[in-house]
Parts: C-alpha cells; structure tokens; sequence
C-alpha cells in the first residue's frame, strides 16, 4: 500500500470572521479568528505521510494523512461555496476554478517539470521514460486512475515506484472540484425561493447520500480491487463528502457547549494518531477502516468551531505546527520525489536516517516554493479568462517537456560492437557451460543487444498480451492453442508468470516437433495448493484457488500426454513455511499426474537481486556487475534458502519428472546478464522471450531424455 497526501485545502491560511469570508481563502468562518487548529492539523497529515515514507517503522499507518486532508479540503472548499452562494445568491464557476488554478496549479507543475528534468539526466536511466510518461498523467489529473490500473496489471509489478504517484490524491482532489460545485450551484438554483434553512437542509441530504453511496463503494471495492479502491474518486469521494457536512452544519456546530466540544477535538486527534500506529500496509484500507481518520479530523474541525478552551487546539497552534501547516503543501509535493530520485543521483541505497535528511532538504524546497511561487501567484488578482490561459500554456509547456523525454530518452545502447546471434542447437552440457563462463566474464554489452535496454521491460510472452496469461482479477481460462496447433500430441504449460516465461521455448518446440501447446497461467498465482494473500489487491487471492481448481479439472478432462509445470519459489515470501509450501506443491503435482500421461517440474530459474535491465543501463561499460551468484539466486532471503531444494525434493516423491534449469543460466556459480547477443532478464525475476526461445533446443534435449517421443525427428 502506497499513500500520499496533496495540498487539500484552499489556501495555506485560514484566516475566517463570522460574517464574510476573506480575500486570500474565501472560507466561511465557523468561528471568528484565525483557525489555527486547521493549519495545525495540516501539520500533522503532512508529518505523518512523509514520516511514512521515510519508512519509520512504528508509523506503519501514517498513510492516514491523506484521508485527514481530504475531511480538510472538502470543509474548506464547500465551506466557500455556501458562504459566496449566501452572499450573492449564486456560485461562480469561473471564479472557483480561477482560485484553484492559481493557488494550486504553479507549485504543482514547477515540481512535475523539475521531476522530470532530473529523472531524465540523472535518474535511472530506463526509469525517466515512465516518470515523464506519468507527469502526462500528473498534469492533467490522471495519475490516480493510472495507479489504479498498474495496481493491478502484474506486468508492473517489479516496476519502482513513480517519483511523481503521489498526485493521486491532487488528481482526486481536481475531480472532486470539477463536480462538486456544479452540484452546489445546481441546488442554490433550484432552491433559490426557500429558507437558508431548507437549503442546507437540500444540501445535508444530498451530501449524505454522496457520503452514503461512496462509502458503500469504497467498503465494496476494498474486498476485491485494493488499487481501485484506494486511488479512485468514487471511493474517496466520501471522505470530502464529510467534510462537507461540517460545512453544512456549521449552525448547529455553533451552539455545542464548550464542555463537549473539548473533549471531542482531542478524542478526533487521537482517533487520528491511533490509526496512524496502528495500521500498516497489510491493512485493509480505505473501506471501513478509513472512518476512523477521517471522523477524527471531522471531530477535530467540528468542535474546534466554537474554539473551547482546553481542547485540541493547545496541541495545534504551537509555532512549528503552523509553520509545517503553512508549507504543507509544498512540502508534499517536494519530500516524494527527493526519496525516490536521490539514491539513484548518489547511487547508493537510502535507509530512514538519510531519508529523514532527505525530507528535511524537502521542506527548505517547499519554503523556497511557498515563498517564491505560492506567495507571488496569490498576489496576482487576474481574471478568471487569464487565469485560465496561464493555466492551459503552463500545463502544455510541461507536457511538451514531457513528450520530448518521452521521444529522447538517455542513451543505454551497449558499445561492445555487434556480436553474433547465440546459437544453442545441439550443444552438450558442457559446451553450454563453457557458453555461460566466458558470458560470466565479459564486460562488454553488445551494440545488438536483443531485446534492447529501454524495451527489455515489455519482451514479455504475446500470452500477456492476448488475454491468455490471465490477471489477477480472471478465473476463466481460454483455450490458449500454440505450436502446431492443428496436432494431436498436446503440451500443457501450467503455473504462474515464470512458468509462462518459458512460452518462447515450448511454442518453438511444438511448431518443430508437431505438438500443440496450451498456455495455461495466471499472475501471481502458482502451483502450491495454497491460499496467498495478495499485496496488489490487499485481501486473500481467491482469484488464484478458483483458477487452479478449474484448471486443474480442464486438464483432467482433457488428458495431455505432457504437462510442463513452474512456479516462483519466493512468491509468497515467508508467509508460508519452507516445509508447507513444497508440500502444497506436490499435492498439486500428485492430482495433475493423475490426469495427464506426463508432468514435468520445471524447477523455478535463479533469481538476480537486481532489475538486470536497469543494473546494465546504469552500468553500460561493464556487464559483469550485473551478474549474480547461482547460490543467492534462489531466494532473496536467508528463511527461504532451502525452499527451491525441498520442493524439488517434493516434487520427486510424488512421482513426476523434475528438471533443474539452473545450469542453463549460470556456470561456477555465477549468472550472467547477457550472454551472447542476448540478455536474460527482462527485469528481477523473469526471463526474456530472446533467451527462452533461445533454450529451445536444450528444454527439448532435457525433456526427450525423459520421453523419447520428445526426441528430433
């Protein structure tokens, strides 16, 4: 679970009378001063998500800023409206949008610009195409529903967070904006000839309802798509709506006893902080959960309105809290992208203490900001046209930035010259070998690398591209029919993504030979006859059972005379045992044996440590840093050392063929990055399609040994 906060609010001060609003905010005053306890509860929604993603440990719920600031925003911004429809009897669109366009929108694209700037010619190299690709989405207020769909696409799942995510909650934000005052304006018309009583009561009853349905939709889509769920509008949209009931009841806010209204302002900032170090990333979030943050801020806005004495502002109004509160929105928009652009400018790994640093370098960049940007385009009294214009030529120049990093990206072609095609007919073990230690060391990337660095990520199986190598959210598998398609002799391949990496070979293998292949697989979802739960969708992987179940029955019904089988070991990490895991494989193995005339393991591949795409481009003169060890290949972490062996182990006793691939990858122990022409890996786990195809010949050697009707004719 991600989470990241935006500015959320109107303006960095707050300053409110009882009877109009103010110039710089336009906010109705729920009571008369300066409401120093909403700028110090912006301090808190700011500190608790950047010391979240500095990783401090005991604030695994510090996400929960970002809900706190949407109670914030939507109490501020529905607040304007009602005060402005009040006084004038109308809304203005124009002026609405012209207020957030030059409050918010300079700060924002001054980043987004310098983000992309710095990923191009610093950054990794093969990450500056996506991070100019998500400033497009940034710009135009997209990047929540971008997140939404990589959140689920597993093909993204080894991608490194984008510098430039945390616009998701501004992308809400603006959308939110975009409708919420046409409803409002929509309302104060239709109840132009009533009280201001009856209106807000229109008003209360339709905020509810929005609240209503949202947080229906949000509990929902929680339990089966987590990234829906956290980045989208229909399931934030409550949390605003909130806010704006407090709006709405203002009135009646009024007339809480100060004895009441204390003790509620410090039971909100405490609900607040208890979910902030209580939750962590395995919690279900937003859903119902997220009531409890977002009450909280509620409870801490609404009875701050009567200002009691001895309530949660004595916590809120200390200077650096309104200091922090004043900058909060530059210093979200700075902290994300100093975390995730610095290690690679320094090249090394960035733990809390310098990630602390870090976000402290950010709040200097956001006072420079507050002062230089935000300060100077408050003071610009334009008309809403002008306002619009600047906004459309600001936003186009930086997309035109973006599109041009996009067209040029850094150059990371190998300069080892062109080197012959790898050829693998017919080799013997040995010859092989040899193949493998001299690709061990060598330094050199050929010029013709094949894939090429910047399109390494995408030289995934057509299988993920067709519908046939199934997402998470899919059970039903399609016949999926390759090699010869028209053969009686059937292959199934069975298993997650790293059995679908060995598509290229098994599709060439069933056009020579005359077999047909069934690609059978599905992200993230591997052989073990276990229940995983899935960070992507934040709940148990029903998805995965159901797909095994039918699968596993198709293939009893249809009785291959061979299945090939693979998984990755290290999928579910240390959520289940060395011991259960091999154990749930061989009791898949055992049941597939009993409706097929073969079945063959395919041991899971050695596995780099690093995105190897990304170690060559950022080491483009020495390929040999790239390679890894053959024994720490197969696992990441010291708990699942053994795993790979006692599966294997497993495996032979419930009687099926195990081949080990380890040999085709690495030579004395070590693996290279590239061998020949060809690299290996299309990021940290999965082969490419180049080298697959390329085992053609030795997937076919090693599995006529254990069936002569695999042998050449």
């Amino acid at each position: 679970m991600t989470a990241t906060l935006d500015r959320l609010g109107e303006g960095s001060t707050v300053h409110v009378s009882t009877s109009v609003s103010t110039p710089e905010t336009g906010v109705e005053a729920p009571r008369h001063g300066f409401r120093r306890d909403i700028q110090g509860l912006r301090a808190v929604a700011v500190l608790l998500v950047v010391l979240y993603h500095a990783g401090v440990s005991w604030l695994g719920g510090g996400y929960v800023g970002v809900d706190v600031f949407f109670v914030i925003s939507g109490f501020l911004i529905t607040s304007q409206l009602l005060n402005e429809a009040d006084r004038t009897g109308t809304v203005s669109l124009a002026g609405f949008y012209a207020r957030r366009i030059r409050r918010l929108l300079p700060p924002a694209l001054v980043v987004v610009a310098a983000t992309v700037a710095v990923a191009r010619f610093w950054g990794p190299a093969l990450e500056s195409t996506m991070t100019a690709r998500d400033a497009l989405y940034a710009v135009f207020y997209g990047m929540n529903y971008r997140l939404a769909a990589q959140g689920i696409d597993y093909q993204n799942a080894g991608a490194s967070p984008s510098p430039l995510q945390h616009f998701w909650s501004l992308a809400v934000e603006e959308q939110f904006y975009i409708g919420w005052p046409v409803v409002v304006l929509l309302v104060v018309w239709l109840t132009r000839r009533v009280s201001r009583r009856a209106r807000a009561a229109t008003f209360g009853l339709l905020a509810a309802a929005a609240v209503a349905a949202s947080l229906n939709e949000s509990i929902t889509l929680t339990a089966t798509n987590g990234p829906l769920a956290y980045f989208s509008l229909q399931t934030r949209a409550w949390e605003l709506g909130v806010g704006a009931l407090v709006a709405i009841g203002l009135p009646l806010l009024r007339r809480l006893p100060a004895l009441l209204a204390a003790p509620l302002t410090w039971v909100g900032l405490l609900a607040i902080a208890a979910s902030a170090l209580v939750f962590d990333d395995a919690t279900p979030f937003p859903g119902s959960l997220a009531l409890i943050p977002v009450l909280g801020a509620a409870l801490v806005i609404g009875g701050g309105v009567v200002s009691p004495v001895g309530g949660a502002e004595l916590a809120l109004r200390s200077r650096l809290a309104q200091f922090i509160g004043r900058v909060s929105y530059g210093w979200y928009l700075w902290h994300w992208p100093a975390v995730m652009l610095a290690p690679a400018l320094f090249r090394m790994k960035f733990g809390v203490p310098e990630k602390l640093a870090l976000s402290l370098l950010a709040l200097w960049f956001a006072v420079l900001t507050f002062l230089l940007i935000e300060q100077v385009s408050q003071r610009r009294r334009f008309r809403p046209r002008r306002w619009f214009a600047i906004a459309g030529s600001m936003s186009l120049v930086v997309a035109a930035v973006s599109a041009t990093a996009i067209v040029v990206p850094p150059a990371v072609q190998g300069r080892g010259g062109q080197v012959a095609a790898l050829d693998l007919r017919y080799p013997s073990q040995a010859e092989l070998a040899t193949v493998l230690a001299e690709a061990v060391t060598t330094t050199a990337i050929p010029s013709n690398l094949n894939p090429a660095l910047p399109v390494a990520a995408q030289d995934f199986p057509i299988t993920s591209k067709n519908g046939c190598h199934l997402a998470y959210l899919s059970v039903d598998q399609p016949l999926c029919a390759f090699g010869d398609v028209t053969a009686t002799r059937t292959i199934v391949l069975f298993g997650d993504s790293h059995a679908e990496q060995w598509w290229g070979a098994l599709n060439t293998l069933g056009q020579q030979l005359g077999w047909r292949v069934l690609s059978w697989t599905k992200s993230a979802c591997p052989l073990a006859d276990v229940t995983l739960f899935s960070a992507k969708l934040d709940r148990s992987y029903t998805e995965c059972d159901a797909w095994r179940r039918q699968t596993m029955d198709t293939i009893a019904r249809i009785n291959p005379e061979l299945v090939i089988v693979s998984q990755l070991d290290t999928l579910p990490g240390s959520a289940f045992s060395n011991t259960d895991w091999a154990d749930g494989t061989a009791r898949t193995l055992a049941e597939l044996k009993k409706g097929a005339g073969q079945v063959v393991y395919l041991a899971d591949t050695p596995t780099p440590l690093v995105n190897i795409p990304s170690c060559l481009a950022d080491n483009i003169d020495n390929a040999r840093a790239c390679s890894f060890p053959a024994s720490s290949a197969r696992s990441k972490t010291d708990n699942l050392r053994l795993r790979r062996e006692l599966t294997m182990t497993a495996a032979y006793k419930s009687g099926v063929d195990v081949l080990d691939p380890t040999p085709w990858f690495c030579a004395n122990g070590r693996c290279p990055a590239v061998v020949g022409d060809t690299l290996v890996y299309r990021d940290d786990s999965h082969m490419t399609q180049y080298y697959s195809r390329a085992l053609e010949p030795i997937l076919q050697t090693a599995l006529a040994e254990l069936n002569p009707e695999m042998a050449q004719e």
